[in-house]
């Protein structure tokens, strides 16, 4: 029977870590966009369509960043 508390007590502790590190996650999630969206101001972004913006990434990623950049004839 300890050896069942003690698995049951480890799965406890095991799912109380996760929701720590989901909220860290969500924390951290949250400063990148901050620090992005400061980026993108920083460049002039505001003037672009969020949609299009949002379709230049993606691709840009997709594609690979050095790639892209060589693409659109810009040097990294």
């Amino acid at each position: 029977m300890a050896r069942s508390r003690n698995a049951r007590d480890a799965l406890t502790r095991l799912r109380e870590q996760r929701a720590e590190l989901d909220a860290r996650e969500t924390e951290l999630r949250e400063n990148a966009a901050q620090e992005l969206g400061a980026m993108l101001l920083e460049c002039g972004a505001e003037t672009l369509e969020a949609g299009k913006l949002k379709r230049l990434v993606r691709q840009a990623s997709a594609m690979g960043l050095d790639a892209a950049l060589e693409r659109l004839g810009t040097t990294p």
